[in-house]
């Protein structure tokens, strides 16, 4: 298994060897982070259950079992690829999202291990192909012959997960190829005492293609994809969401300059759920989450 204490020499080798250490292009800074998000326009009240349940549904990828996988322990991201100060602020971002939608939390004091990766790169394939080479297993669960098509690059902003199946008073098993998956336990009819756990996530950003975007919209793109398995793109959203940033199948002009009410939805409904439950129930807790936070919005 790829350590948590090893991911930033990791971080390091990727982009010594993708020459991604190379002057970045300049990203616009944002000075309006705090609590961020957009207005999002709600659909009528009978056809928004509807879009809901599309927008829950296509975006929630189930893990190698049939759960959603999330973060057990504190998220703890190492931004690489600008200046210093722009690292830390990404990084800080997505620690305060984390933070805001009940994802676990650091204890004041404790050590933050690092177990994600956010890497500016201006060569992201040439960096893709050194993990696929060197370090497979930051693609996440996959056989051999699966490896090049899921190292290459097909977006601007774009994540891959290493997960583990945790069963009952079990330690995480990493899911891989040649280890066996951990034994469930008496469940019920909605769960099977399995969940799905990151272990560590790699979100791999194209420096060149968002060098006009605010910095703020990107770090809140990498928070989203850091804190949800986020699946491939299949056009634009019905629903407002800041991971139609940079999305070439909608207008340029209705790039979300934060995260939306549904995208905060649906990362707090994930991280509410019961992790044990099935997909279904866990799909149905999201849903219920989102249309919870909507209607709490349209009373202010």
């Amino acid at each position: 298994m790829v350590s948590r204490g090893a991911l930033p020499l990791i971080a390091a080798a990727l982009l010594a060897s993708a020459a991604a250490s190379s002057a970045a292009p300049p990203i616009s800074p944002s000075t309006t982070v705090e609590g961020v998000t957009v207005e999002a326009p709600k659909p009528e009240p009978e056809k928004l259950a509807e879009k809901v349940n599309r927008f829950v549904m296509g975006h929630s990828v189930p893990g190698r079992t049939d759960h959603i996988s999330r973060w057990a322990k504190p998220v703890c991201p190492q931004t690489f690829g600008l200046a210093p100060e722009m690292n830390t602020f990404v990084s800080a971002r997505v620690r305060a999202v984390a933070a805001s939608v009940g994802a676990p939390d650091q204890r004041p004091g404790a050590a933050c291990e690092t177990n994600v990766l956010i890497i500016f790169s201006t060569d992201p394939q040439g960096l893709m192909d050194d993990v696929r080479n060197h370090h497979s297993r930051m693609l996440g669960f996959h056989y051999f012959a699966q490896a090049k098509r899921l190292a290459t690059v097909s977006r601007p902003i774009q994540a891959w997960y290493m997960t583990g199946t945790e069963g009952k008073h079990q330690e995480p098993e990493l899911d891989d190829e040649f280890l066996p998956m951990p034994g469930g336990a008496a469940g019920s009819r909605l769960s099977d005492g399995l969940t799905s756990r990151f272990v560590a996530v790699l979100v791999v950003i194209d420096s060149g293609k968002v060098a006009d975007h605010e910095i703020g919209a990107v770090a809140d793109d990498a928070a989203m994809l850091t804190l949800m398995h986020v699946p491939p793109a299949k056009g634009c959203s019905e629903l407002p969401t800041i991971l139609d940033l940079l999305n070439p199948t909608c207008p340029a002009s209705d790039d979300p300059p934060g995260l939306t009410p549904y995208d905060l939805g649906f990362l707090k409904g994930l991280y509410s759920t019961e992790p044990t439950d099935f997909l279904s129930a866990q799909r149905s807790e999201i849903g219920s989450r989102i249309l919870r936070e909507m209607s709490g919005s349209a009373t202010h």
